[in-house]
């Protein structure tokens, strides 16, 4: 009897330590298959914070320049924040849907529920948006240069218009559906854009989508770090004329009487204040004006 007990104990722990081994495999196979790093939730949640951050800052700018006549119809400065805001609310609704759009079977992406689809519609207007957003900007430093620089008028700057706001809506454009028949726009990680699929494919040669991938990522950055250095340029060419200026005034109103030196001032400060208002009414104020 007491062999008989200490066989059935033995066997009895031998089908215990199984059992666990047995559940603790399917506990770990479980969550290998459903369980998500802190990076991959952080990757698929903050940019959905700071792309509605960046969707209320952008519709705010551009509810203020479409309510207001003066603003949209004659302010070339305005149509151009204008178009900016769009192309920035476009990329700003991307970020906020972040991992949706993913493929649901996408493996190691948190929040993915979307379709091939939906993945290629958020890559398109992510490309749009992206590139779009940067040409902008150099269009309105630009603005910035002639106006500031060049002392352009408004009348004078109204006839180039065109090459300020058409260029970088068709350059988003073309970038944008040039992915489409290259089946260019699958999951990159966080959302839709510009990749090659299956993730590492294009190591193997094995890719079933977005073979070229890698090629038009380099065109992407080439277009956006060009704008970058574009703006850098004409800010600091911005810079150095206000700050020349500034010292030769410096030079002026050093021997001056205060009083003088208050007029001065005051001269400045409506100069401001005109310059404001030629920014919001569009008004032609600087024909006559000499800034070289």
């Amino acid at each position: 009897d007491k062999v008989c007990f200490s066989a059935y104990h033995s066997l009895s722990f031998v089908y215990a330590q199984s059992s666990q081994q047995h559940r603790h495999n399917i506990q770990r196979g479980t969550t290998a298959k459903m369980g998500y790093t802190a990076k991959q939730i952080s990757l698929a949640i903050i940019p959905k914070c700071t792309g509605f951050l960046s969707l209320l800052g952008s519709s705010y700018i551009f509810f203020d320049v479409i309510s207001s006549r003066k603003k949209r119809s004659q302010s070339v400065y305005h149509r151009i924040i204008l178009a900016l805001s769009i192309s920035d609310i476009i990329a700003s609704i991307v970020n906020v849907l972040s991992t949706w759009p993913i493929p649901s079977d996408t493996s190691n992406v948190f929040g993915a529920s979307g379709t091939t689809q939906t993945c290629t519609v958020q890559g398109l207007f992510n490309e749009i948006g992206n590139i779009s957003t940067p040409l902008f900007n150099a269009s309105l430093c630009t603005y910035y240069y002639v106006v500031i620089r060049r002392g352009w008028s408004e009348r004078r700057i109204k006839k180039t218009e065109k090459w300020l706001i058409i260029p970088p809506i068709l350059v988003g454009l073309i970038m944008g559906f040039i992915g489409l028949p290259l089946m260019l726009y699958n999951n990159s990680g966080w959302l839709c854009w510009i990749a090659p699929y299956p993730s590492g494919c294009h190591l193997t040669n094995t890719c079933t989508r977005g073979e070229l991938a890698n090629v038009f990522r380099w065109i992407h950055y080439a277009i956006i770090w060009s704008a970058i250095f574009y703006v850098t340029v004409g800010m600091f060419l911005i810079y150095n004329k206000v700050r020349k200026r500034e010292n030769k005034t410096r030079k002026f109103t050093v021997f001056e009487s205060p009083k003088i030196k208050e007029e001065m001032k005051m001269a400045i400060q409506n100069a401001a204040e005109e310059a404001l208002k030629y920014d919001s009414d569009g008004e032609n104020c600087a024909d006559n004006v000499d800034l070289n």
